[in-house]
């Protein structure tokens, strides 16, 4: 019976010995870690600007309905883009006149730019005002996009340079990549109006006045050999 006791705490023993060296290679024990801040930015370009226009118009015995669609025809007076109408507020002045304030925007390209101001000027009439308010040089979803994914490339060429330098320097820890995380920086879009003076020939895309910039927290960890008289973790 004794010997029977004793050979179950052996037992018991070993059991408990292995898988605690197996939590500890888990839960960072026996894993080396290296703690990285990198930072990507870079310029954002674009050959397009977000122009507002604000309409006041009179309504009359047309109807709104033929008062949107009399402003969607002039705005392509305006610039040649695709125009989408952001507001429509009905009012009454004093006089017990009513009207509307439409404020319609559209992406226009560098080269369609010059002369806006003129253009709106020229399609206004008695009852039927254009009036440009901005046009912001800011990059559209697509440009930010791929700008977004540029910036997280080059987080992850930086990030296996450091790994690449590490096994260099350390070639029996096996660094390896073990976790990161983004931080996106607001991008800040100026808010200047700007007008293009260039030609259509000389049409160059334009630099934002700010930088995108991603940030990330990475963690190298790193995975030695275990001595080949202990069991490796699963």
């Amino acid at each position: 019976m004794k010997k029977n006791m004793i050979a179950f705490t052996l037992c018991m023993i070993g059991a408990y010995a292995i898988p605690s060296y197996a939590d500890d290679m888990g839960q960072g024990g026996l894993v080396n870690t290296v703690t990285l801040q990198l930072k990507s930015e870079q310029w954002l370009t674009t050959k397009t600007a977000l122009v507002s226009v604000t309409v006041n118009a009179a309504l009359t015995d047309q109807g709104i309905d033929k008062i949107q669609a009399d402003v969607m025809q002039r705005l392509t007076q305006v610039a040649k883009a695709d125009w989408h109408i952001v507001a429509f507020n009905r009012q009454q002045d004093k006089t017990g006149l009513e009207g509307v304030i439409i404020r319609a925007q559209a992406r226009v390209a560098q080269s369609d730019l010059s002369g806006l101001r003129n253009a709106a000027k020229n399609i206004s009439k008695p009852g039927e005002s254009f009036n440009i308010d901005n046009v912001e040089f800011t990059a559209n979803e697509d440009e930010t996009r791929a700008a977004n994914v540029a910036l997280r490339n080059d987080i992850y060429q930086q990030a296996k340079r450091e790994i690449d330098t590490l096994n260099n320097v350390y070639p029996t820890q096996k660094y390896y990549l073990h976790q990161i995380d983004f931080v996106q920086t607001p991008i800040v879009m100026p808010m200047a109006v700007a007008y293009a003076t260039k030609s259509a020939n000389n049409a160059a895309p334009l630099t934002v006045g700010n930088k995108a910039e991603l940030q990330a927290t990475v963690v190298i960890a790193s995975m030695p050999e275990l001595p080949s008289n202990l069991p490796r973790p699963h």
